[in-house]
């Protein structure tokens, strides 16, 4: 697994992230799940993630990457693809 990643990334999709949970804080290594993330939140996250980092996500990749920091990696190693 590619370890490297954007902090002003990180930064950008957990302040995405924290919107759609409506919470406040979101440290980088919470999983997503167990702060509160539903399957009917899955869409609106993955399409506005989507959008801000312009790129595809696939379901799979999405689905493994249970923490903040777990998706900034997967979006760092999308663009490297």
């Amino acid at each position: 697994m590619v370890s490297n990643y954007n902090e002003q990334d990180l930064r950008r999709l957990t302040e995405i992230t924290r919107r759609i949970l409506n919470t406040e804080t979101l440290p980088a290594d919470e999983d997503l799940y167990e702060a509160g993330l539903t399957s009917v939140m899955v869409l609106p996250l993955l399409t506005e993630l989507e959008s801000v980092f312009e790129l595809t996500i696939p379901d799979a990749d999405f689905l493994e990457a249970r923490t903040p920091r777990a998706l900034a990696q997967m979006i760092y190693r999308l663009r490297a693809a």
